[in-house]
């Protein structure tokens, strides 16, 4: 389980006028909350928090007031124009308690199909869901796919992650090796060719009658 800690500061000015000067000052403005207890509201240095977003981090410490309160990003809210992060939503979690998070799936290897047979390989999930105690969230899943052929695919089905029980729909694919478009028409002559075929059998059909014409005239004469 990968954890980052980031520093926070609680806050008491609340107003549109005071959140709009921490943004200006390179704060966000944020809250913390878990459970049934009160909402702390708190504000984060922008490029700390962007860094803790960046680490692959799952469980974030938030560390203010000489305590330490480990959560997950629950939301994010962005600025629809400039798209920066303008507020962040941080649910506090008990590290024994079962979460639902996404995880990502990394592919290794290069599939026989891609490699000997030209085809394809096409990822479907970037994630997957799991549930898990906070304490057991695993940093990812990896994927090898040297054995995929063409038409061969992995599902959720073939996945099991230590501690944890994957949410998605066990039918949904992961990745599968495909044959590249257009390789079945390869075989086939384009619209063009075959009318161009069409019209040379068709003048040699009226070469051959006008031949057969040619004959029976000379030998009337």
């Amino acid at each position: 389980m990968l954890e980052f800690k980031l520093s926070a500061e609680t806050r008491t000015a609340l107003t549109k006028r005071d959140t709009k000067k921490l943004r200006l000052e390179g704060k966000i403005p944020s809250v913390y909350y878990y459970h049934a207890e009160n909402p702390i509201p708190l504000c984060i240095d922008v490029k700390e928090l962007k860094t803790a977003l960046h680490s692959g981090a799952h469980i974030i410490t938030l560390q203010t007031g000489g305590k330490s309160y480990p959560c997950i990003v629950r939301a994010l809210q962005h600025d629809p124009v400039s798209e920066m992060i303008i507020h962040a939503d941080f649910m506090g979690v008990n590290l024994e308690e079962k979460i639902v998070v996404s995880i990502p799936v990394k592919l290794v290897g290069i599939a026989i199909g891609v490699k000997t047979f030209g085809g394809i390989l096409a990822q479907h999930l970037w994630e997957l869901d799991v549930k898990c105690k906070a304490a057991d969230i695993p940093d990812g899943v990896t994927i090898d796919v040297s054995e995929l052929n063409l038409g061969d695919s992995i599902g959720v089905k073939d996945i099991q992650i230590a501690n944890a029980e994957i949410q998605n729909v066990i039918s949904a694919s992961i990745v599968s090796v495909v044959k590249p478009s257009g390789a079945a028409e390869e075989e086939k002559p384009a619209e063009g060719e075959e009318a161009a075929e069409g019209e040379e059998a068709a003048e040699g059909e009226e070469a051959k009658e006008e031949g057969k014409e040619e004959k029976t005239k000379k030998k009337k004469e």
